[in-house]
């Protein structure tokens, strides 16, 4: 287990990495009095939960001025949708590459599935709170869900028909995803992290998407563990 120091660090690579990729397409820089509001905003959320942070619990955590809070973001929903954001655009980034090196239908179910559940892991319990904010159609996350699972499927979609030759229905794959989404929020149950339900939702994700796009799953990945 990482300690709150390099978890701190890790994050702030993350956040980083992506507002490059975000100043770069807008023509702009990269704010690093933004990059600390977001860094540390994500253990007040995670800690405190939507309802129960405030603006002043981010101005704490981040050591900045509510001159420049209100500088970059609106109120603590803008700040909540900005993290959402930068995780669904490194998440698409880590999906595509794993797909572009796969070299069958079978490398890709499994590889995009581990890229899938260790990202969400490794964003810890924050990722709960915004999985269950972004299933709401009235919520500002909610778009951005739903742009991460069209590009998904839709990838998913021709790059697996590429080795199968079958032609699928996007639907397929955006089943599977929100198979796999609500797995994500089962391992975060009652607020803890399990390790056991995330080899057994690995294991099982992958075995049932074995058996939907290659007809049969790779023995094991559907029976109890030493049945």
């Amino acid at each position: 287990m990482q300690n709150k120091s390099s978890d701190i660090d890790a994050i702030r690579q993350v956040v980083n990495q992506v507002l490059e990729v975000h100043a770069r397409e807008e023509g702009g820089q990269r704010s690093q009095a933004r990059a600390e509001i977001l860094i540390h905003s994500m253990q007040v959320f995670a800690q405190r939960g939507l309802q129960r942070t405030t603006v002043q619990h981010l101005l704490d955590a981040s050591d900045v001025s509510r001159r420049t809070f209100y500088k970059y973001f609106r109120n603590k929903m803008d700040v909540l949708e900005s993290i959402y954001r930068i995780f669904v655009d490194n998440m698409l980034l880590h999906f595509h590459k794993e797909v572009k090196q796969a070299g069958s239908a079978k490398d890709i179910i499994r590889n995009t599935t581990k890229v899938y559940f260790a990202y969400h892991v490794s964003m810890g319990p924050i990722i709960k709170l915004m999985m269950e904010e972004a299933r709401s159609s009235a919520s500002a996350l909610a778009p951005h869900r739903e742009r991460a699972q069209a590009i998904s499927s839709e990838v998913l979609t021709a790059q697996i028909s590429r080795f199968t030759g079958r032609d699928y229905d996007p639907l397929v794959f955006r089943t599977m995803l929100w198979m796999m989404e609500n797995y994500s929020l089962y391992i975060f149950e009652d607020g803890g992290f399990s390790q056991e339900r995330l080899e057994q939702c690995q294991r099982v994700a992958i075995g049932i998407a074995e058996s939907l796009v290659l007809g049969e799953a790779t023995p094991g990945m559907l029976e109890r563990p030493g049945a």
